[in-house]
Order: C-alpha cells, then structure tokens, then sequence
C-alpha cells in the first residue's frame, strides 16, 4: 500500500476515534486536541484566592505529513501547551521522537497514548511532591505534620499519620479482621487498603506475614469448589 493510502486511512481512522477535537487544517496537516483526566483535583492561590481545578484544557498535537511516512519514517509533529514550560514540553517531545517507530506503520495513535500517560504521570508525580512538602491534619488525631509522614490512601484519597494508621492496622488484624475486611478508618468510607498500603505502614514483616496468610486463607475458604483435605 502507498504512503498517501496508508495517512488517508489512518486520517479517517484518527477522525472517527477523536471526533470533535480532530481538525483536518489540510491534505498532509492536522491538529488533535488531546484531552486527558486529571487524577486528582487540585488547589492554586492567587490574588489570595484560593480556587479548586479539576480540568485542564487539552494539549494541541499538530501532525505534518511527509512523503517517506510510514514507509520509512514518522511524520513531523508540534506540541503546544500554554500551562506547560518549554522544558516540559521539549522533554515531551524527546520521548516522541525517542519512540520506537516500525517502518511501513502508521505511529499517531500510539503518540498521543504515550503522550496521555506521560501528562498524567506528571502530575501524580506533582500531586505528590505537593502533598509531601505540605503540613496535612491526620483525619485520626487531627495533629498537624508534615506530608512526607502522612499516609494518602489511593482509592479514596484520604491521608492518616504513620502512627495513627499503624495502629489502626495492627488492632484490626489483631481482632482477626483482613483482607476485604480491612477497610478505610473513616466512618462513612467502604474503600478496601490496598496490600501495598498495609504493608508500607506497618513495616513488620511477620504481622504482614500472617495477613497474607490469613488473607489466603480467607479465600480458599470462600471458594465452594475447594475442599479441604482431611488428612
């Protein structure tokens, strides 16, 4: 197949998946705006107010075509973003152009994959930054201490200190509660800890020893077509 059939097709192709935010400027130019979701909302302060964001506008990806592309190389392309620096967006596109390319395969599609887990990345990697360098209130003893000795769960997002959530874990896997037992400490919250989370916070390796066998346990035991040997 022809270099113009294969960028024909993979423009009806990118049309069809990205709709509204596809615009054909010409034959061998186009823009996408990518659009991504941030992982987390987050506040900024200015003139001394102080505003929650949980959208950003989308990133402009503009794809010039060539007459070697895909046969034998990938088309060129222009990142624009006005809230990222151009060091971000220059290290952004050091991992396009660093991108494995197959000769003879349309590539687009894959960029704007990669370039949607590389934004988001970013700004976990942000989030976190923020949060450890700022004091928190624990949702426990209400103390105020730094972010780096706080805790923040990952599926409901709320946060403990170290000691308050250590203790909570060992009382619960001491009463024999574990695995979908082990819940969030906040009343109204029904979100499960992860491994993860129990075993970074209580840095013991024979109680996380016993919760994972008593969490083993629990489910063989849970399981109908699993019979216990009476041996």
């Amino acid at each position: 197949m022809a270099n113009s059939e294969r960028q024909a097709d993979e423009i009806l192709a990118l049309q069809s998946i990205f709709d509204r935010t596809f615009r054909l400027t010409n034959e061998n130019q186009y823009e996408i705006l990518i659009e991504f979701d941030l992982c987390t909302s987050f506040t900024i302060q200015l003139d001394n107010k102080i505003s929650t964001v949980q959208y950003l506008p989308p990133l402009s990806l503009i794809i010039n075509y060539h007459d070697e592309y895909p046969s034998d190389h990938p088309p060129s392309f222009i990142l624009s973003c006005f809230y990222f620096s151009k060091i971000d967006l220059e290290k952004l596109s050091q991992k396009i152009d660093n991108f494995w390319f197959i000769r003879g395969e349309v590539c687009v599609y894959d960029w704007i994959e990669l370039i949607k887990q590389e934004i988001t990345n970013q700004f976990i990697i942000r989030t976190k930054e923020v949060f450890r360098n700022r004091l928190q209130s624990c949702s426990i003893c209400i103390d105020i201490i730094p972010g780096i000795d706080c805790i923040r769960l990952h599926r409901c997002g709320q946060f403990y200190c170290r000691t308050c959530l250590n203790h909570y874990i060992r009382m619960t896997l001491e009463n024999g509660k574990f695995g979908e037992n082990l819940l969030c400490p906040q009343d109204h919250c029904k979100q499960v800890l992860l491994p993860t989370e129990i075993k970074q916070t209580i840095q013991n390796e024979k109680l996380y020893e016993r919760y994972e066998r008593l969490t083993l346990q629990h489910g063989l035991e849970s399981m109908k077509d699993i019979v216990r040997c009476p041996r």
